[in-house]
Protein backbone atom coordinates (compact mmCIF):
# COMPACT_ATOMS: atom_id res chain seq x y z
CA UNK A 1 0.00 0.00 0.00
CA UNK A 2 1.36 3.43 -0.88
CA UNK A 3 1.18 6.78 1.13
CA UNK A 4 -1.83 8.16 -0.85
CA UNK A 5 -4.04 4.67 -0.68
CA UNK A 6 -3.20 5.19 3.00
CA UNK A 7 -4.46 8.48 3.00
CA UNK A 8 -7.41 8.00 0.63
CA UNK A 9 -8.62 5.06 2.98
CA UNK A 10 -7.65 7.60 6.12
CA UNK A 11 -10.93 9.64 5.89
CA UNK A 12 -10.35 12.82 6.80
CA UNK A 13 -14.56 13.52 8.40
CA UNK A 14 -13.39 16.90 9.71
CA UNK A 15 -13.41 18.19 6.04
CA UNK A 16 -15.68 15.76 4.21
CA UNK A 17 -18.42 16.90 6.71
CA UNK A 18 -17.65 20.53 5.31
CA UNK A 19 -17.67 20.00 2.08
CA UNK A 20 -20.95 17.75 2.03
CA UNK A 21 -22.62 20.57 3.52
CA UNK A 22 -21.23 22.97 1.06
CA UNK A 23 -22.30 20.99 -1.56
CA UNK A 24 -26.24 21.80 -0.90
CA UNK A 25 -25.89 25.36 -2.00
CA UNK A 26 -25.02 26.84 -5.37
CA UNK A 27 -21.91 28.59 -4.18
CA UNK A 28 -18.65 27.68 -6.49
CA UNK A 29 -16.19 25.74 -4.03
CA UNK A 30 -12.38 26.83 -3.67
CA UNK A 31 -10.58 23.74 -1.64
CA UNK A 32 -7.14 25.06 -1.19
CA UNK A 33 -3.83 24.15 0.57
CA UNK A 34 -0.40 23.11 0.63
CA UNK A 35 0.93 21.05 -2.07
CA UNK A 36 0.64 17.47 -0.57
CA UNK A 37 -1.78 18.17 1.86
CA UNK A 38 -4.20 15.14 1.18
CA UNK A 39 -6.52 17.60 -1.15
CA UNK A 40 -6.43 15.17 -4.27
CA UNK A 41 -7.26 12.26 -1.47
CA UNK A 42 -10.07 14.57 -0.52
CA UNK A 43 -11.45 15.03 -4.09
CA UNK A 44 -11.45 10.89 -4.14
CA UNK A 45 -12.88 10.83 -1.06
CA UNK A 46 -15.62 13.72 -1.75
CA UNK A 47 -16.41 11.54 -5.33
CA UNK A 48 -16.95 8.40 -3.35
CA UNK A 49 -19.26 9.95 -0.70
CA UNK A 50 -21.39 12.04 -3.63
CA UNK A 51 -21.76 8.70 -5.34
CA UNK A 52 -23.02 7.21 -2.73
CA UNK A 53 -25.66 9.65 -1.80
CA UNK A 54 -26.42 10.29 -5.63
CA UNK A 55 -30.36 9.77 -6.77
CA UNK A 56 -30.99 8.50 -10.88
CA UNK A 57 -31.19 12.67 -11.37
CA UNK A 58 -27.54 13.55 -10.20
CA UNK A 59 -24.08 12.01 -11.83
CA UNK A 60 -20.59 13.17 -10.16
CA UNK A 61 -17.53 14.09 -12.40
CA UNK A 62 -13.92 14.27 -11.71
CA UNK A 63 -10.75 15.54 -13.06
CA UNK A 64 -7.25 15.25 -12.37
CA UNK A 65 -5.33 17.76 -13.96
CA UNK A 66 -1.96 16.91 -12.51
CA UNK A 67 -2.37 13.68 -14.85
CA UNK A 68 0.02 12.94 -17.64
CA UNK A 69 -3.02 12.42 -19.88
CA UNK A 70 -4.43 15.99 -18.26
CA UNK A 71 -1.83 18.02 -20.82
CA UNK A 72 -3.99 17.50 -23.54
CA UNK A 73 -7.17 18.84 -22.18
CA UNK A 74 -8.39 22.06 -23.15
CA UNK A 75 -10.80 24.45 -21.65
CA UNK A 76 -13.07 24.37 -24.82
CA UNK A 77 -12.42 20.06 -25.00
CA UNK A 78 -13.79 20.36 -21.35
CA UNK A 79 -16.65 22.28 -22.40
CA UNK A 80 -17.82 20.27 -25.29
CA UNK A 81 -17.66 16.74 -23.56
CA UNK A 82 -19.67 17.80 -21.18
CA UNK A 83 -22.67 18.91 -23.47
CA UNK A 84 -21.95 15.60 -25.71
CA UNK A 85 -23.35 14.08 -22.03
CA UNK A 86 -25.44 17.04 -20.87
CA UNK A 87 -28.91 16.13 -19.63
CA UNK A 88 -30.92 19.39 -19.00
CA UNK A 89 -32.48 19.02 -15.69
CA UNK A 90 -29.53 16.68 -14.26
CA UNK A 91 -27.53 17.59 -11.21
CA UNK A 92 -23.74 17.42 -12.08
CA UNK A 93 -21.31 17.71 -9.19
CA UNK A 94 -17.80 18.34 -10.83
CA UNK A 95 -14.26 17.85 -9.01
CA UNK A 96 -11.76 20.20 -10.42
CA UNK A 97 -8.18 19.04 -9.07
CA UNK A 98 -5.36 21.73 -9.80
CA UNK A 99 -7.33 23.11 -13.31
CA UNK A 100 -4.78 25.83 -13.56
CA UNK A 101 -2.40 23.46 -15.29
CA UNK A 102 -4.96 23.31 -18.52
CA UNK A 103 -5.19 26.00 -20.81
CA UNK A 104 -8.06 29.05 -20.87
CA UNK A 105 -8.52 27.19 -17.54
CA UNK A 106 -10.89 30.80 -16.02
CA UNK A 107 -13.23 30.13 -19.29
CA UNK A 108 -13.93 26.54 -17.99
CA UNK A 109 -14.65 27.29 -14.84
CA UNK A 110 -16.43 30.47 -15.48
CA UNK A 111 -18.69 27.96 -17.99
CA UNK A 112 -19.11 24.53 -15.19
CA UNK A 113 -20.16 27.80 -12.07
CA UNK A 114 -22.52 29.63 -14.36
CA UNK A 115 -24.53 26.44 -15.69
CA UNK A 116 -27.69 25.65 -13.25
CA UNK A 117 -27.59 22.37 -13.51
CA UNK A 118 -23.65 22.27 -12.13
CA UNK A 119 -21.97 22.80 -8.77
CA UNK A 120 -18.34 23.35 -8.73
CA UNK A 121 -15.59 22.25 -6.85
CA UNK A 122 -11.94 23.33 -7.39
CA UNK A 123 -8.95 21.59 -5.64
CA UNK A 124 -5.95 23.95 -5.35
CA UNK A 125 -2.49 24.48 -4.25
CA UNK A 126 -2.26 28.49 -5.08
CA UNK A 127 -4.70 31.07 -3.68
CA UNK A 128 -4.54 32.48 -6.99
CA UNK A 129 -7.27 30.42 -8.10
CA UNK A 130 -9.64 32.70 -6.23
CA UNK A 131 -9.33 35.09 -8.93
CA UNK A 132 -11.19 38.41 -9.72
CA UNK A 133 -11.64 36.98 -13.13
CA UNK A 134 -14.06 34.51 -12.20
CA UNK A 135 -17.73 35.46 -12.13
CA UNK A 136 -18.48 33.88 -9.30
CA UNK A 137 -15.92 35.43 -7.52
CA UNK A 138 -16.59 39.35 -8.29
CA UNK A 139 -20.21 38.78 -7.30
CA UNK A 140 -19.33 36.75 -4.25
CA UNK A 141 -20.71 33.62 -4.60
CA UNK A 142 -17.88 31.35 -3.38
CA UNK A 143 -16.98 29.31 -0.54
CA UNK A 144 -13.55 28.43 0.75
CA UNK A 145 -12.27 25.55 2.42
CA UNK A 146 -8.46 25.83 3.91
CA UNK A 147 -7.14 22.16 3.85
CA UNK A 148 -4.20 22.09 6.29
CA UNK A 149 -1.49 19.05 6.74
CA UNK A 150 -2.65 16.37 9.28
CA UNK A 151 -3.92 17.79 12.68
CA UNK A 152 -3.04 16.15 15.79
CA UNK A 153 -5.83 13.57 15.71
CA UNK A 154 -5.30 13.03 12.67
CA UNK A 155 -1.43 12.42 12.76
CA UNK A 156 -2.49 9.74 15.84
CA UNK A 157 -4.60 8.17 13.08
CA UNK A 158 -2.67 8.13 10.25
CA UNK A 159 0.85 7.32 11.90
CA UNK A 160 -1.04 3.76 13.67
CA UNK A 161 -0.78 4.72 16.91
CA UNK A 162 -3.84 2.41 19.08
CA UNK A 163 -5.25 3.86 22.37
CA UNK A 164 -4.78 0.87 24.39
CA UNK A 165 -6.21 2.78 27.70
CA UNK A 166 -10.07 3.12 28.74
CA UNK A 167 -11.60 5.92 26.38
CA UNK A 168 -12.31 7.59 30.05
CA UNK A 169 -8.94 7.93 30.77
CA UNK A 170 -8.11 11.21 31.24
CA UNK A 171 -5.66 12.87 27.84
CA UNK A 172 -2.34 13.09 29.91
CA UNK A 173 -2.75 9.94 31.23
CA UNK A 174 -3.92 8.15 28.22
CA UNK A 175 -1.26 5.06 26.55
CA UNK A 176 -0.65 4.48 22.74
CA UNK A 177 1.24 1.60 20.81
CA UNK A 178 2.37 1.24 17.71
CA UNK A 179 3.90 -1.33 15.63
CA UNK A 180 4.83 -3.44 18.88
CA UNK A 181 5.36 -3.43 22.76
CA UNK A 182 6.67 -0.13 23.22
CA UNK A 183 3.44 2.33 25.12
CA UNK A 184 3.48 6.30 24.52
CA UNK A 185 1.77 9.04 26.12
CA UNK A 186 0.24 12.14 24.27
CA UNK A 187 3.85 13.85 25.32
CA UNK A 188 5.71 11.63 23.49
CA UNK A 189 3.19 11.70 20.10
CA UNK A 190 3.56 15.22 20.25
CA UNK A 191 6.97 15.30 20.05
CA UNK A 192 7.06 13.33 17.09
CA UNK A 193 4.31 15.44 15.41
CA UNK A 194 6.35 18.22 15.67
CA UNK A 195 9.73 16.98 14.43
CA UNK A 196 7.96 14.79 11.47
CA UNK A 197 5.23 16.62 10.47
CA UNK A 198 1.98 16.38 9.18
CA UNK A 199 2.41 15.99 5.66
CA UNK A 200 0.16 12.84 5.18
CA UNK A 201 2.63 11.68 2.45
CA UNK A 202 5.10 10.33 5.03
CA UNK A 203 4.14 6.61 5.94
CA UNK A 204 4.30 5.35 9.34
CA UNK A 205 7.27 3.25 9.01
CA UNK A 206 9.07 6.25 7.29
CA UNK A 207 9.21 7.87 10.62
CA UNK A 208 12.53 8.39 11.17
CA UNK A 209 15.06 11.87 10.52
CA UNK A 210 16.88 10.49 6.90
CA UNK A 211 13.99 9.09 5.20
CA UNK A 212 11.40 12.44 6.34
CA UNK A 213 14.28 14.28 5.13
CA UNK A 214 14.37 12.92 1.63
CA UNK A 215 10.64 12.61 1.33
CA UNK A 216 10.19 16.56 2.65
CA UNK A 217 13.17 17.15 0.10
CA UNK A 218 10.82 16.25 -2.49
CA UNK A 219 7.21 18.12 -1.19
CA UNK A 220 9.10 21.66 -0.24
CA UNK A 221 10.69 21.32 -4.51
CA UNK A 222 7.37 20.66 -5.93
CA UNK A 223 5.79 23.65 -3.82
CA UNK A 224 8.93 26.28 -4.76
CA UNK A 225 9.07 24.87 -8.09
CA UNK A 226 4.95 24.23 -9.66
CA UNK A 227 3.30 26.90 -6.54
CA UNK A 228 5.70 29.22 -6.61
CA UNK A 229 8.07 29.80 -9.33
CA UNK A 230 5.99 28.20 -12.17
CA UNK A 231 3.28 30.01 -11.57
CA UNK A 232 4.61 33.35 -11.47
CA UNK A 233 5.65 32.29 -15.31
CA UNK A 234 2.85 31.10 -16.57
CA UNK A 235 0.76 34.29 -15.37
CA UNK A 236 3.18 36.17 -16.81
CA UNK A 237 4.45 38.10 -13.45
CA UNK A 238 8.42 38.93 -12.50
CA UNK A 239 7.58 38.67 -8.86
CA UNK A 240 10.10 35.45 -8.13
CA UNK A 241 12.75 35.86 -10.36
CA UNK A 242 15.41 34.55 -7.85
CA UNK A 243 15.58 31.25 -6.23
CA UNK A 244 18.70 31.99 -3.73
CA UNK A 245 16.38 35.05 -2.37
CA UNK A 246 13.78 33.05 -2.32
CA UNK A 247 15.44 30.20 -0.10
CA UNK A 248 17.11 33.29 1.98
CA UNK A 249 13.79 34.83 2.75
CA UNK A 250 11.96 31.64 3.58
CA UNK A 251 14.67 30.74 5.73
CA UNK A 252 14.67 34.02 7.50
CA UNK A 253 11.07 33.78 7.85
CA UNK A 254 10.70 30.02 9.18
CA UNK A 255 13.59 30.89 12.27
CA UNK A 256 11.01 33.57 13.15
CA UNK A 257 7.92 32.04 13.23
CA UNK A 258 5.82 33.87 16.44
CA UNK A 259 8.21 37.06 15.61
CA UNK A 260 6.64 39.90 14.44
CA UNK A 261 8.67 40.86 11.27
CA UNK A 262 8.05 43.14 8.15
CA UNK A 263 9.38 42.96 4.68
CA UNK A 264 12.39 45.16 5.47
CA UNK A 265 13.60 43.80 8.19
CA UNK A 266 13.81 40.78 5.83
CA UNK A 267 15.69 42.25 3.57
CA UNK A 268 17.85 43.66 5.59
CA UNK A 269 18.99 40.43 6.93
CA UNK A 270 19.51 38.61 3.58
CA UNK A 271 23.06 40.02 3.43
CA UNK A 272 23.97 36.99 5.32
CA UNK A 273 23.40 34.87 3.15
CA UNK A 274 23.32 36.92 -0.18
CA UNK A 275 26.09 39.42 0.26
CA UNK A 276 23.71 42.73 0.05
CA UNK A 277 20.45 43.37 1.33
CA UNK A 278 17.32 43.16 -0.96
CA UNK A 279 14.97 45.71 -1.42
CA UNK A 280 11.65 45.52 0.67
CA UNK A 281 9.29 45.58 -2.20
CA UNK A 282 10.91 42.90 -3.50
CA UNK A 283 10.81 40.60 -0.59
CA UNK A 284 7.13 41.88 0.31
CA UNK A 285 6.13 40.30 -3.72
CA UNK A 286 8.45 37.45 -2.25
CA UNK A 287 6.16 36.87 1.02
CA UNK A 288 3.24 37.53 -1.21
CA UNK A 289 3.83 34.10 -3.53
CA UNK A 290 4.60 32.50 -0.56
CA UNK A 291 1.27 33.15 0.93
CA UNK A 292 0.10 32.07 -2.18
CA UNK A 293 0.93 28.87 -2.29
CA UNK A 294 0.24 28.06 1.63
CA UNK A 295 3.70 27.78 2.44
CA UNK A 296 3.04 30.18 5.40
CA UNK A 297 0.44 31.93 6.83
CA UNK A 298 -0.32 35.34 8.40
CA UNK A 299 -1.29 36.72 11.52
CA UNK A 300 -1.87 40.27 10.69
CA UNK A 301 -1.33 42.82 13.37
CA UNK A 302 -4.70 44.09 15.49
CA UNK A 303 -3.99 47.31 17.78
CA UNK A 304 -6.61 45.96 20.29
CA UNK A 305 -7.04 49.76 21.73
CA UNK A 306 -8.27 51.20 17.99
CA UNK A 307 -9.96 48.02 16.49
CA UNK A 308 -7.93 48.24 14.01
CA UNK A 309 -5.23 46.11 11.67
CA UNK A 310 -1.69 47.62 11.23
CA UNK A 311 0.13 47.53 8.22
CA UNK A 312 3.01 45.93 9.41
CA UNK A 313 5.05 43.62 11.95
CA UNK A 314 2.95 40.56 11.29
CA UNK A 315 3.53 36.89 12.46
CA UNK A 316 4.10 33.95 9.93
CA UNK A 317 3.94 30.29 10.23
CA UNK A 318 5.09 27.52 8.46
CA UNK A 319 2.39 25.51 7.30
CA UNK A 320 4.17 22.39 9.05
CA UNK A 321 7.02 21.12 11.38
CA UNK A 322 8.33 19.09 8.48
CA UNK A 323 9.08 21.66 6.15
CA UNK A 324 10.03 24.00 9.07
CA UNK A 325 12.89 21.46 10.09
CA UNK A 326 13.37 20.69 6.49
CA UNK A 327 14.53 24.80 6.11
CA UNK A 328 16.40 24.88 9.52
CA UNK A 329 17.32 21.65 10.89
CA UNK A 330 15.34 19.81 14.27
CA UNK A 331 16.38 22.49 16.96
CA UNK A 332 14.81 22.10 20.61
CA UNK A 333 14.75 26.05 21.39
CA UNK A 334 12.14 25.62 18.60
CA UNK A 335 9.33 23.67 20.66
CA UNK A 336 7.97 26.70 22.24
CA UNK A 337 7.65 28.39 18.67
CA UNK A 338 6.23 25.03 17.50
CA UNK A 339 3.76 25.08 20.17
CA UNK A 340 2.25 28.75 19.81
CA UNK A 341 2.13 27.82 15.45
CA UNK A 342 0.55 25.04 16.09
CA UNK A 343 -2.81 26.41 18.51
CA UNK A 344 -2.20 29.13 15.53
CA UNK A 345 -3.32 26.26 12.90
CA UNK A 346 -5.65 24.65 15.17
CA UNK A 347 -7.57 27.87 14.94
CA UNK A 348 -7.73 28.60 11.43
CA UNK A 349 -8.78 24.42 11.12
CA UNK A 350 -11.34 25.06 13.31
CA UNK A 351 -12.69 28.41 10.95
CA UNK A 352 -11.36 31.41 12.67
CA UNK A 353 -10.03 34.13 11.15
CA UNK A 354 -6.47 35.02 13.35
CA UNK A 355 -4.18 37.66 13.91
CA UNK A 356 -1.68 38.82 16.18
CA UNK A 357 -2.89 41.81 19.25
CA UNK A 358 -1.26 44.43 19.96
CA UNK A 359 -2.01 46.46 23.42
CA UNK A 360 0.30 49.83 24.21
CA UNK A 361 3.83 47.89 24.17
CA UNK A 362 2.19 44.53 25.34
CA UNK A 363 1.16 41.89 22.75
CA UNK A 364 -1.35 39.24 22.84
CA UNK A 365 -0.25 36.21 20.82
CA UNK A 366 -3.28 35.23 18.68
CA UNK A 367 -6.58 37.17 18.32
CA UNK A 368 -9.01 34.64 17.01
CA UNK A 369 -12.49 36.04 15.57
CA UNK A 370 -15.57 33.90 13.70
CA UNK A 371 -18.94 35.72 13.39
CA UNK A 372 -20.27 34.96 16.89
CA UNK A 373 -17.19 36.79 18.28
CA UNK A 374 -13.95 37.28 19.76
CA UNK A 375 -11.16 34.77 21.54
CA UNK A 376 -7.75 36.41 23.12
CA UNK A 377 -4.88 33.50 23.63
CA UNK A 378 -1.64 33.22 25.01
CA UNK A 379 0.52 30.49 24.18
CA UNK A 380 3.32 29.19 26.74
CA UNK A 381 4.89 26.31 27.28
CA UNK A 382 4.74 26.98 31.50
CA UNK A 383 3.28 29.11 33.22
CA UNK A 384 5.42 30.23 36.57
CA UNK A 385 6.32 32.99 38.55
CA UNK A 386 8.89 34.16 35.72
CA UNK A 387 6.38 34.95 33.16
CA UNK A 388 3.34 35.06 34.79
CA UNK A 389 2.88 39.11 34.36
CA UNK A 390 4.45 38.95 30.95
CA UNK A 391 1.69 36.70 29.54
CA UNK A 392 -1.33 37.33 32.29
CA UNK A 393 -0.75 41.13 32.76
CA UNK A 394 -1.84 42.07 28.91
CA UNK A 395 -5.06 39.81 29.53
CA UNK A 396 -6.43 41.66 32.20
CA UNK A 397 -5.78 45.04 30.54
CA UNK A 398 -8.23 44.93 27.98
CA UNK A 399 -11.66 46.42 28.58
CA UNK A 400 -14.20 44.44 26.68
CA UNK A 401 -15.67 40.91 27.69
CA UNK A 402 -14.69 38.64 25.12
CA UNK A 403 -13.08 35.10 26.38
CA UNK A 404 -9.62 35.26 27.40
CA UNK A 405 -7.68 31.99 27.52
CA UNK A 406 -4.13 31.38 28.39
CA UNK A 407 -3.16 28.16 26.37
CA UNK A 408 -0.45 26.05 28.39
CA UNK A 409 1.48 22.75 27.23
CA UNK A 410 2.47 21.69 31.02
CA UNK A 411 -0.60 23.04 32.84
CA UNK A 412 -4.28 22.15 33.58
CA UNK A 413 -7.64 23.60 32.55
CA UNK A 414 -8.77 25.80 35.32
CA UNK A 415 -10.36 29.47 35.79
CA UNK A 416 -8.60 32.52 37.48
CA UNK A 417 -10.44 34.62 39.72
CA UNK A 418 -10.99 37.26 37.79
CA UNK A 419 -12.45 34.66 34.98
CA UNK A 420 -9.22 34.26 32.33
CA UNK A 421 -9.17 30.16 31.42
CA UNK A 422 -6.04 28.16 31.50
CA UNK A 423 -6.17 25.23 29.20
CA UNK A 424 -4.12 22.64 28.77
CA UNK A 425 -2.20 22.57 24.94
CA UNK A 426 -2.53 18.83 24.09
CA UNK A 427 -6.45 18.90 25.48
CA UNK A 428 -6.95 21.73 22.85
CA UNK A 429 -5.22 20.53 19.94
CA UNK A 430 -7.24 17.18 20.32
CA UNK A 431 -10.31 19.14 20.21
CA UNK A 432 -11.35 21.02 22.86
CA UNK A 433 -13.86 23.24 22.41
CA UNK A 434 -13.33 27.51 23.29
CA UNK A 435 -16.42 27.66 25.41
CA UNK A 436 -17.95 31.02 25.46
Amino acid sequence: MNALDKLVMTRREFYLERLLRLAANDNLVFVVGVRRSGKSCLAVQLEEDLRERCTDHERVVRYNFETTEAIRVTAEGMIADFQKGHVEGQKYFILLDEVTHISDWKTAVNYFAENPDCKLFLFSSNRRIISDKLTAVKENRYDVLEVLPLSLPEFISFQSFEEITSEDTPLLEKKYRRFGDKTYTIDDIYKYYITYGGIPILKPEYMDIERARVITDGSYGAIVTRDILEIASEDGLSAVTDPILLRSVITIMAKSIGDNIYAASIGRQTINSLQRPAAGKTVESYIRALLNAHLFYIAERFDIRSGKMLKTMAKYYMVDASLHNYITGVRPEDESRFLESKVFFELVRRGYRVCNGKLGSAEIHLVANDNLGRFYLQVVEELNEENRDTIIAPLRKIRDCHPKFVIVYNGKNEVTEDGIIKLNALDFLMGHPLGR
